[in-house]
């Protein structure tokens, strides 16, 4: 094979990886944005009176389709474009695209919305692995010696298998970077007997705009009948304290008349806010403290849980210390909202 004939080889089959990396894409955007788009179109052509956006078997359609569709698609394009040994380019080209995407989101932050990007954004990793993985299949198929073709095949079944060793890691440096750059000054809550995981909501500036969150889990979980149902009604208690940390000059009571995220427990205007001396305030429902609001610095405090004292809800504050995001989300993987 001559060497332009070789580059023209290569050419068109990162041109089949290109319109293959688009075509899943748009599949997978579908899944992630939650529209089901061709699993919807599948579901209703052959089960017309089914809402294919209410299930979960569009998203195994989608799932079936991104592995399906590359290897139809590419083999008749490639044959289409005269692409030497095209059946061979389409099936290599399929498993490498496959790896190296694989390999690219092990890569990505959890919570991808973290650089200010739409999680969509992130479809562009197929395309790299589109481009470069039926590129790589067409190199192998070339007339050359064996080594070079094992080698190759070697990194890319490596790439993905490596990248799955780091990915804790990485992910990790994701959120501490995203925890470290959202503007909000850090602080912690030492409370006795529980361990929190931290977490990030991202809202907008008319719905509370950004906030820290930690969740406090008890150490020992315990069983209790909570009074927001109905008597009998078991309810075992892991998750007891949850705190918001919000960069606002908002005052506790304004923050109390306009809560971060209400409970759902909550019905709307329920509760009552009561502003104790001290200027912190006590959100009240059924004569009794769910909420604690207060200010630490620059930041602004709400304190709230299911099963909480007051006595537990005034002590909170007291624990409040500065910290940092490595710190804060130590060796775990965090949360993000």
């Amino acid at each position: 094979m001559s060497e332009l004939s070789g580059r023209v080889l290569l050419a068109r089959s990162a041109l089949v990886g290109l319109a293959v990396g688009v075509v899943v894409t748009v599949i997978w955007t579908d899944d992630v944005m939650g529209r089901r788009g061709l699993s919807s179109f599948v579901i209703s052509a052959i089960w017309p009176n089914k809402l294919a956006s209410s299930q979960g078997v569009g998203g195994v359609i989608n799932g079936i389709a991104i592995i399906v569709v590359p290897i139809l698609l590419s083999g008749i394009l490639a044959r289409s474009a005269k692409v030497s040994r095209w059946w061979l380019v389409a099936l290599a080209g399929s498993a490498a695209f496959g790896a190296l995407a694989s390999g690219l989101f092990a890569l990505t932050p959890s919570y991808r919305a973290a650089y200010g990007l739409p999680e969509a954004f992130f479809g562009i990793i197929f395309l790299l692995a589109g481009v470069a993985g039926y590129a790589a299949a067409a190199w192998m198929v070339m007339p050359r010696t064996v080594l070079p073709r094992i080698l190759l095949a070697g990194a890319v079944i490596a790439f993905p298998v490596g990248a799955a060793q780091v990915s804790d890691r990485v992910r990790h440096w994701h959120q501490v970077w995203d925890l470290d750059t959202m503007g909000v000054p850090l602080v912690s809550l030492d409370l006795p007997g529980r361990r929190h995981v931290a977490g990030i909501w991202r809202l907008a500036p008319e719905d509370g705009g950004p906030a820290v969150e930690l969740t406090y889990r008890l150490d020992t979980p315990r069983t209790i009948i909570h009074r927001f149902y109905t008597p009998g009604f078991n309810l075992r208690v892991e998750w007891e304290t949850q705190v918001f940390i919000r960069a606002t000059a908002a005052t506790p009571g304004q923050a109390c008349a306009a809560r971060y995220l209400k409970p759902v427990w909550a019905f709307p205007g329920s509760g009552t806010c009561r502003t104790l001396p001290d200027g912190r305030v006590l959100w009240i429902i059924d004569d009794r403290p769910v909420a604690l609001f207060a200010r630490y610095g620059e930041v602004l405090l709400q304190i709230s849980g299911l099963v909480v004292t007051e006595a537990e809800l005034l002590a909170a504050t007291d624990h409040v210390r500065p910290t940092t995001a490595r710190e804060l989300l130590g060796r775990g993987t965090g949360g993000r909202r």
